[in-house]
């Protein structure tokens, strides 16, 4: 991106700090946040320990009401976050109001159509409609709640979100093809099911090194 040596970011969703470290050590300025106190608690004692404390502030939020201004941050970073948002609009409404213009939004987003949903009943987008009716008909014979899992969204969903905020897209890249499962059971071994990830992904991107 070319930034400054300078840059502020906000990490949105920092989890234990692995990111924030490494953009910190790029000598870039980090606000990290998270919606978990634990999370900010892991990512303040890893920064510290790497001697990074100076370049990194970090607290608990929420990214449907960011603490800060607007025009704030040269890059947002939300890498597993809109899949867990209860609104994403008004998430990306708020990263895209604290971003500065000519600004940054790097963020990733559960493909309903992803190679491992289609060849899952669980999770293959075309039996959504049946899944919703068994749902209804459980919910009137039976106390059932649905367990909270992260939430998966059609490519024209992601690219609304990002035109109702104002932003335009300037690169999309697939990334993860696995790992295969059928009804919950892999269908490969882990180390085995690394090998057909790695050549789709290579497929998708051209990339054969």
């Amino acid at each position: 991106l070319e930034l400054p040596a300078e840059a502020r970011i906000l990490e949105v969703g920092c989890g234990a700090g692995s990111m924030t470290a490494a953009l910190a050590r790029r000598g870039y300025r980090v606000d990290a946040i998270d919606s978990s106190e634990a999370m900010v608690r892991l990512t303040r004692e890893h920064t510290d320990e790497l001697d990074l404390g100076k370049r990194v502030t970090v607290a608990v939020g929420d990214v449907h009401e960011l603490p800060f201004g607007d025009d704030v941050f040269d890059v947002v970073v939300a890498l597993g976050v809109i899949p867990w948002l209860h609104s994403p609009p008004r998430g990306m409404s708020e990263m895209a109001r604290v971003m500065k213009p000519g600004g940054h939004l790097i963020f990733t987003s559960d493909n309903r159509a992803a190679a491992h949903h289609l060849l899952d009943p669980r999770f293959n987008p075309v039996l959504v409609p049946l899944k919703h009716l068994v749902k209804r008909l459980l919910q009137r014979t039976i106390s059932w709640q649905r367990p909270e899992t992260p939430r998966t969204y059609p490519v024209r969903f992601v690219n609304r979100l990002i035109s109702d905020a104002g932003l335009a897209r300037i690169r999309m890249q697939t990334i993860g093809f696995g790992p295969f499962s059928f009804l919950g059971r892999e269908l490969l071994p882990q180390r085995a099911g690394i090998r057909p990830h790695r050549f789709l992904q290579c497929l998708h991107t051209g990339n054969f090194r």
